[in-house]
């Protein structure tokens, strides 16, 4: 911990923030697709809702935080020398929070805006994601004993499967009988063949 974080109401700062986004990740597993209000997560951290904002530069700030606290806690529920298809499990994950796969395509939206909160993260996390998925695409190839993937289609085979994740999210909302999880089985299946 860095003596900053240690000094008086930096530490608490730091401590009522990480409050926040644990309370907001909450506030959205309960919630419906539409997601919780502002003014019902600040509810939780017994602050009103410019209470909440102090914490951050602005509303699309939280929201940014929030995703980012979500990919941090789902970062940790995968082995990521694991097969593909544990990563891929993460949708069936995602099914359960409507709320937070809203607010991500809401984001997503946003990102292309340079100056929007959303672009930095967004460009960062695919990026990381992209990089992830080729080096589980490769060591998924490897596992099967097939032919030797070449870089170019591994790294198209992880930007194609990302590319499905956003999409099958959106219809997923639009339809919820659609199976994310299945969908995204058979396309990481069909992009290793």
């Amino acid at each position: 911990m860095s003596e900053t974080a240690r000094r008086g109401p930096y530490a608490k700062g730091i401590a009522k923030r990480e409050q926040i986004l644990h309370e907001a990740l909450a506030a959205y597993a309960e919630s419906d697709a539409s997601g919780p209000s502002l003014r019902a997560i600040a509810a939780r951290v017994g602050l009103s809702e410019r209470g909440l904002l102090h914490y951050f530069a602005s509303r699309d700030e939280l929201l940014v935080a929030i995703l980012a606290e979500r990919d941090a806690v789902d970062l940790t529920l995968f082995d990521h020398d694991g097969p593909l298809a544990n990563l891929v499990g993460q949708q069936a994950h995602t099914s359960k929070t409507p709320g937070l796969v809203r607010l991500f395509l809401e984001m997503a939206v946003a990102a292309p805006d340079k100056a929007h909160a959303a672009h930095d993260f967004f460009a960062r996390r695919y990026v990381r994601l992209r990089a992830l998925l080729k080096r589980m695409v490769i060591l998924d190839n490897e596992r099967d004993g097939s032919s030797k993937l070449s870089d170019d289609n591994a790294e198209f085979a992880a930007r194609m499967l990302i590319a499905a994740s956003d999409g099958l999210q959106l219809q997923w909302l639009l339809d919820p009988s659609i199976d994310m999880e299945a969908d995204l089985q058979r396309m990481a299946k069909l992009l290793r063949s």
